[in-house]
């Protein structure tokens, strides 16, 4: 403990003597670090999130290893009611020759293993026979029954693939169908909808894209706003801030470099994070702060907010890691995920409270100093000799080395007195 006690001391003190070398070096870290972000794959697969070695998923691998266990993308076209385009039929001969094109786009691409539609039972016929043929059949006794509805205002074209089990094939799969039916167009009155695994789990993986980005900011913003309103000041805010994104930044540039993903679960992981590491700031600053306002000068506050705080906080943030590490032991593979995220996140906001939020809050002093010509933070007043009289700021320092009592005296107190720290 005296060691770590001891280590403390060292990184305070290396804070306060070349903060913005400390800051410059952290940003440099955190720019190379930052390349990792934009790799941060998302898992949206519900194979991926399951573990593997059970008998069901076995079994369903065995299914799928010989072409029977598939997934389906079904494109619907569907009478558009809201569209002023007359009575449409979902059988016409327009329709059924735009059915046949996206056939031959489906079966162009290299994971559809078969398509199946109306097209797909009548063939390729001209106008006329087909005329007959829709004429002839009765819907409810045709195989065609499976693929348009009785009212014939809708219509499923079936595609079967086994790209699930792969995040990215089923990303590009499902990407590249939208975009080539996209660019056939739409017949008259008609509009498009897909479904199907693949497509539902694109969705998903948008989703929690979507959802990790605006949670993140929508926390950031809430915790700036609560810290702004508790310690009053604007640089008081984004002083926390500004660690805890950093942070977050580190967290998605491990994942990125280290290959983990984030998923349903794990799409939180930034707000939780940015809730922890608050805290930790939280209490180093406000203890600093409070140093400082005893009168303490900016060394001895820095000095007493990492050593005091930052024991607590590491104890905390261990046993809140073990925790979360706990979560390994389960068997499902996300569970697992969430708490190695968790627990590289937790480890990143304690040290950037420790060795970035120090030096952040003397660089905030000086920033202040230079515009208000006064100290923010510290006792506002003047220092007092035993005597009564009043000693120039400047000969502060060498009265205290002198042995000599002082006193400083707040403005807003008048005649209290308080002991001035060397």
């Amino acid at each position: 403990m005296n060691l770590y006690i001891k280590l403390l001391k060292k990184i305070a003190h290396i804070q306060v003597e070349h903060p913005y070398l400390t800051v410059l070096f952290i940003v440099m870290l955190s720019l190379a670090i930052y390349g990792g972000v934009s790799s941060v794959r998302t898992v949206a697969s519900l194979e991926q999130m399951m573990p593997k070695d059970i008998e069901e998923i076995k079994a369903f691998n065995t299914l799928r290893d010989n072409a029977m266990g598939q997934d389906t993308i079904g494109i619907i076209l569907q009478i558009d009611r809201d569209a002023d385009v007359g009575n449409i039929d979902i059988t016409s001969y327009d329709i059924y020759r735009y059915v046949l094109d996206v056939e031959e786009v489906l079966r162009s691409k290299s994971d559809i293993i078969e398509v199946y539609s109306p097209a797909s039972i009548l063939g390729d016929i001209d106008e006329r026979s087909y005329s007959d043929s829709m004429d002839a059949i009765n819907l409810d006794d045709s195989l065609l029954s499976s693929y348009i509805n009785k009212d014939r205002t809708t219509l499923v074209i079936i595609a079967t693939t086994d790209v699930s089990a792969s995040d990215e094939r089923m990303q590009l799969l499902a990407t590249s169908v939208k975009e080539s039916i996209k660019s056939l167009g739409s017949p008259s009155g008609v509009k498009i909808l897909y479904t199907g695994t693949p497509i539902i789990q694109q969705r998903l993986g948008e989703l929690i894209s979507a959802d990790r980005s605006n949670t993140q900011w929508i926390s950031t913003l809430l915790v700036f706003i609560i810290t702004m309103i508790i310690f009053g000041t604007f640089s008081s805010a984004v002083v926390p801030i500004i660690v805890v994104t950093i942070s977050v930044n580190w967290l998605y540039g491990t994942m990125g470099y280290t290959g983990l993903p984030i998923s349903t679960l794990a799409g939180g992981v930034a707000a939780m994070v940015i809730g922890i590491g608050i805290d930790f700031a939280i209490h180093i600053m406000n203890k600093f702060k409070y140093e400082r306002k005893k009168g303490m000068s900016i060394k001895h506050g820095i000095e007493q907010a990492v050593v005091d705080t930052g024991v607590a906080l590491t104890a905390t943030s261990i046993t809140t890691i073990a925790a979360f590490l706990a979560f390994l032991a389960g068997v499902m593979p996300e569970m697992g995920r969430f708490g190695i995220l968790m627990a590289i996140g937790i480890t990143y906001s304690l040290l950037f409270s420790l060795f970035g939020l120090p030096a952040l809050l003397v660089i905030e002093e000086d920033f202040i100093k230079l515009i208000t010509r006064k100290a923010h933070f510290g006792v506002e007043g003047e220092y007092m000799l035993a005597n009564g009289k009043k000693c120039d700021p400047k000969d502060v320092h060498k009265h205290l080395m002198d042995g000599k009592t002082l006193h400083l005296r707040r403005k807003h107190e008048g005649k209290g007195k308080g002991d001035a720290d060397a």
